[in-house]
């Protein structure tokens, strides 16, 4: 009998597709980058995700970097955000895309914190701004 890595458990359990989360805008649409919007700006790290590493770095000019690391799974991308409302939106630049497996659709601004919603619409964890 085949047994099945630990970490591809984990990493269904919490990306995989499901429906019952349909009820949420998943995705924080796209608009111009303001000069404002960089008091958002700053380096953060992802807490309540159990066992899976994740860091962000909202640069004040509209640019971001960002990686996760979750069993033998590491993504990596760069690319632009936005602040929309009550939302962060981020978009990998197209040398990363087609290698992302999990990578957030969503983040919802909190005091300081940026709630994440993943792409099957599950929102778990949060960006916590690291202290300087």
């Amino acid at each position: 009998m085949n047994r099945i890595p630990c970490w591809l458990l984990l990493i269904s359990a919490l990306f995989l597709p499901c429906q019952l989360y349909a009820n949420i805008e998943s995705v924080c649409k796209e608009v111009k980058f303001q000069p404002a919007d960089n008091a958002w700006a700053g380096h953060y790290y992802l807490e309540g995700v159990m066992e899976v590493g994740s860091e962000l770095l909202l640069e004040p000019d509209g640019k971001f970097k960002w990686y996760l690391a979750v069993g033998a799974l590491d993504q990596y991308a760069e690319g632009i955000w936005w602040k929309n409302g009550p939302c962060i939106g981020l978009k990998a630049a197209a040398q990363y895309r087609q290698y992302l497996q999990i990578f957030p659709t969503r983040l919802d601004l909190s005091e300081q914190e940026l709630n994440v919603t993943w792409p099957d619409g599950r929102q778990q964890g949060h960006y916590i701004l690291a202290s300087p």
